[in-house]
């Protein structure tokens, strides 16, 4: 910048600098407009190149996913085939399951009813045996009153005899 502040030269060796400048400013800026267009031109080719590989992948994706669905579809058959087995084994364990329960249940019942009949004939037992031993006991204690009684009648009299009470 001094240079172009200093006076001491003329206006035509300005003038002359000047334009020598705006020739390599121009030069530059066609330069650079030629790289540019280079440059437009290697991103299209680049852009290009990345569509059809992107495109390719895209073909290539949806026909994989063509496949996936397809192997997708034929396993729901055979899955579908094989739940309804399954069920039909479930379902049939199941009943026999049931079965099987109401036969225990059956037997239990016919257990517990056996048991219920013999625990009330043993309990019917067992009052007559209780009867029977109540009275027995009442006989027994009738039997000591009498022995009692007769004691104290035979004490009774011979207190009365010895102490002269009866005559």
């Amino acid at each position: 910048m001094a240079a172009v502040l200093d006076m001491t030269e003329t206006l035509d060796t300005r003038v002359a600098r000047l334009e020598s400048d705006v020739a390599h400013i121009q030069s530059d800026v066609s330069d650079i407009k030629v790289d540019l267009r280079q440059l437009r031109i290697e991103f299209s080719s680049l852009r290009d190149t990345t569509e059809s590989g992107f495109k390719a992948v895209r073909a290539e994706m949806q026909q994989e996913f063509k496949t996936i669905r397809a192997d997708i579809a034929s396993s729901n058959v055979n899955t579908a085939a094989e739940f309804k087995a399954v069920r039909a084994e479930i379902a049939n364990a199941n009943a026999k399951t049931a079965e099987e329960f109401k036969a225990v249940r059956g037997e239990m019942q016919g257990e517990f009813k056996a048991v219920r009949a013999e625990m009330q004939f043993g309990f019917a037992a067992g009052r007559t045996d209780l009867a029977d031993l109540r009275r027995e006991i009442q006989r027994r204690d009738w039997a000591i009153i009498g022995v009692i009684v007769t004691l104290f009648v035979a004490l009774f009299g011979a207190m009365a005899q010895g102490f002269g009470w009866l005559h």
